[in-house]
């Protein structure tokens, strides 16, 4: 497969990684269905959240989506 010439660097002929790594990603999204989107960007999320405390995710959940405190609340969990 032959890279676009906007790809590969003119000194050494050398690949540009930040583009063909941008290109790479952006193949690979066009490639997926609506469902393996939300699963990706679920992971994501869960795996950032994995790593904050009790506090910091409750005061994250104060912030933006505090119904979801009241429901836990009301349910007497």
């Amino acid at each position: 497969m032959l890279l676009p010439s906007v790809i590969l660097m003119t000194t050494d002929n050398i690949v540009d990684r930040d583009e063909l790594q941008s290109a790479y990603v952006d193949r690979v999204i066009d490639g997926m269905d609506i469902k393996t989107m939300a699963q990706i960007i679920a992971d994501q999320l869960h795996d950032n959240f994995d790593k904050y405390s009790v506090n910091e995710l409750i005061n994250e959940v104060e912030e933006y989506y505090p119904d979801l405190l009241e429901d836990e609340l009301s349910e007497g969990r």
